[in-house]
């Protein structure tokens, strides 16, 4: 489970990472741009995400949106992809592993000079492409660290300044309402069929939606998905909706007593996680409480997990309601909340 803990990692060595977390990561990160930078094709870089916002905790992936040059994209992505398993490689061989998110959300110098052609592109038609809907989100508050053609400052500004647009929270809004629903329609086919973990793995992405358009609307983003639990319940309090935050973690198996009773049965990993996020946030001066903690780890913890689930007996820590019915019922109070405006 490399991708949810970061590879198994001795406790004094992980502590000895956490000592010097900020220069470490800054350390890191200024490898992983000047390793990628130097990959032919690649034309510009942006680092995304919580380091490129200025924003970053012990468990911070270094995200970066790449520009290619049009006639090097399938050798430049293949190259890029080796830089990343080998930086990882040597992380965890350092004693703690920092992930380096580089992939799908990419673009090409042609099309960059061609949109922004203008100097102010229309977000609406831009934002039906998926890489441009997922990067202006991941994008903002961004900053260029690689820019010979002069591509990666006018689009990481433009995220930025285009993020919280109207248009743009009203697209995003109606995409939160459409894979709730999409999210509902798998949970009632597998109530259909007896698939407990497909049904449950179903209600537990409409939760998700749920909670992100309930952001939106706040003109808040999810900005760290190790935390995301904790930052929603404490936003929605401060917006009075409390009783919201509470009653979507009861749907998700979240509540106080059913969190304690699954970490009790929790494999070895998911103790790890948790042990290492607690003493992150404590590194931090995060103020969170062992249930809030407990909370976010299970539920990313869940998510990957619900991907490899086999057939019954399930695990107890992973939650999975013991009848369609119970499903159902679940099915149908997360129902009754997506339809509030």
């Amino acid at each position: 489970m490399e991708d949810v803990i970061g590879g198994h990692t001795d406790p004094e060595r992980f502590g000895g990472f956490l000592a010097e977390w900020r220069t470490r990561l800054c350390e890191r990160t200024e490898r992983a741009v000047a390793a990628i930078s130097a990959i032919d094709g690649v034309e510009g870089l942006i680092l995304a995400g919580s380091i490129g916002a200025g924003q970053p905790w012990p468990l911070s992936d270094i995200d970066l949106l790449p520009i290619y040059g049009d006639q090097k994209q399938s050798a430049a992505r293949e190259a890029v992809e080796a830089a990343r398993l080998a930086l990882i490689d040597q992380w965890l061989d350092e004693g703690w592993w920092t992930g380096v998110d580089i992939g799908r959300l990419c673009f090409t110098a042609e099309e960059l000079r061609r949109v922004f052609h203008s100097p102010d592109p229309d977000p609406v038609p831009l934002l039906t492409d998926d890489r441009w809907y997922h990067s202006i989100d991941k994008g903002y508050r961004g900053r260029p660290v690689h820019d010979p053609q002069g591509l990666a400052k006018p689009l990481a500004g433009w995220f930025t300044a285009h993020r919280f647009d109207a248009v743009v929270v009203d697209a995003r809004l109606e995409r939160d309402r459409h894979e709730c629903r999409a999210a509902m329609q798998r949970l009632n086919g597998a109530c259909a069929t007896g698939d407990l973990p497909a049904g449950y793995q179903a209600l537990l992405e409409g939760v998700k939606w749920l909670r992100t358009g309930w952001l939106e609307r706040w003109g808040e983003r999810d900005n760290s998905l190790a935390r995301f639990g904790t930052r929603f319940d404490r936003l929605a309090a401060a917006q009075g909706h409390a009783a919201l935050a509470e009653t979507l973690n009861t749907l998700s198996g979240l509540d106080a007593a059913t969190a304690e009773d699954r970490m009790r049965s929790a494999p070895a990993w998911v103790i790890e996680r948790r042990d290492r996020q607690w003493a992150a946030r404590a590194a931090t001066d995060e103020a969170v409480t062992p249930l809030e903690n407990d909370r976010d780890t299970l539920r990313v913890s869940t998510q990957y997990e619900l991907q490899r689930v086999g057939g019954p007996p399930f695990p107890n820590w992973l939650g999975i309601p013991a009848m369609v019915a119970e499903l159902r019922r679940r099915r149908y109070e997360l129902g009754a909340l997506a339809a509030i405006p």
